[in-house]
């Protein structure tokens, strides 16, 4: 046989294994789906025993829990998913039932068990359905996988903690923020979110922290949840701190808060000098502000050479009331043109856009179908 000839017969068995690959795939694919097809016909009436659960009274809730807690784990796994997606959504008493089901099962003993497995996967499992049954025991352990080596684990805890809601877990959800396993600042500042004014103590504990990641995420999770006896601690950072990151979040902060105490520091950050970032973010703290006195300056800055404060600064000021559209007309009208003219009929434009579409929107209600 020639070269060619084997060549040839090679490249037959190659496509003739390609073809039976082919034919493999699609039949494997063919399988799946309708396994697939069969868990959610079988899942169905489950789905539909779980709603008339949660939708029970007196007696048939009784009866409804039975019947549930009987079911066979192949029947539970069917439709334990759509428990926890429920679970997540809802809160009084159809949560109430639906953790004393979970309960029922021996869920939350298992998912403390697993906290301890080698997998990843089991652990992060574990730790999300105890922090979506606000399991208060498990605090201890999803403090410890706050350091854990795999990332999507100690994502999951620091949310688990957050669901939880005990504030005594404040530090370790900052300290997780830096050293060899950090958990991301975005993951940290949801989680601290959650524990409401109740956390406030515990999250102003980081205003003084030497990290700068641990200020900026602190003074963020007090303006977001409206930690308004902290505001002067926040305006010091947002003056004197030496990391940017951390003026720039203090600035966020003061105009989720709304406070007076706010007015002046921001007045003062967006000065000419200050980085750009910062005054930005600054212009758009003052117009959630709200503060008439604010026009004056923010009407400065229309005028500004850096685009994007100029920009901010113009649609800040349809946020503060009469005072700040007069600013704005004037610099349309008036004999300054140039920049600060094309910032302000901007803004005063997607007002008018804005304002036209809700007028509209209105009408249409009014008026009916």
């Amino acid at each position: 046989m020639t070269g060619r000839g084997i060549v040839n017969d090679g490249l037959q068995v190659l496509a003739g294994s390609a073809v039976v690959l082919l034919v493999l795939l699609v039949c494997v694919r063919a399988v799946r789906r309708e396994r697939e097809r069969r868990r959610e016909r079988a899942a169905e009436p489950l789905r539909v025993l779980l709603l008339e659960f949660l939708c029970a009274e007196g007696d048939e809730d009784a009866g409804s829990l039975r019947a549930l807690s009987a079911l066979d784990d192949r029947s539970w796994a069917a439709v334990e998913p759509t428990a926890r997606a429920i679970l997540a959504k809802v809160s009084g008493q159809a949560r109430a039932s639906l953790v004393g089901l979970f309960e029922q099962r021996g869920v939350a003993t298992r998912a403390m068990a697993d906290l301890r497995r080698r997998g990843p996967v089991r652990k992060g499992r574990a730790a999300e359905v105890l922090g979506l049954l606000r399991h208060r025991a498990a605090a201890p352990r999803l403090r410890v996988l706050l350091s854990d080596a795999d990332s999507e684990v100690r994502t999951v805890a620091a949310r688990a903690l957050g669901h939880i809601g005990d504030p005594a877990d404040v530090p370790d959800l900052l300290a997780c923020l830096h050293g060899p396993h950090p958990v991301p600042p975005a993951v940290v500042l949801q989680a601290l979110t959650a524990f409401g004014a109740a956390g406030h103590d515990q999250i102003a504990t980081g205003l003084d922290d030497a990290e700068p990641l641990v200020r900026a995420v602190t003074v963020e999770a007090l303006g977001a949840t409206g930690g308004v006896g902290w505001t002067t601690s926040v305006a010091a950072a947002l003056r004197a701190d030496p990391h940017l990151e951390v003026r720039i979040r203090a600035a966020r902060a003061l105009g989720a808060l709304g406070t007076p105490a706010g007015l002046e520091p921001l007045l003062h950050a967006v000065r000419p000098g200050q980085p750009e970032s910062l005054r930005a973010v600054a212009a758009r703290a003052l117009g959630r502000l709200g503060a008439s006195c604010a026009a004056p300056r923010l009407g400065e800055l229309l005028d500004d050479p850096v685009h994007r404060v100029a920009a901010t600064a113009a649609r800040a000021l349809l946020h503060v009331g009469p005072a700040g559209r007069d600013e704005l007309r004037r610099a349309a009208d008036g004999a300054r043109g140039g920049r600060a003219a094309a910032h302000a009929r901007a803004a005063l434009a997607e007002a008018a856009i804005g304002e036209g579409g809700a007028h509209s929107a209105a009408g249409r209600a009014a008026v009916g179908p």
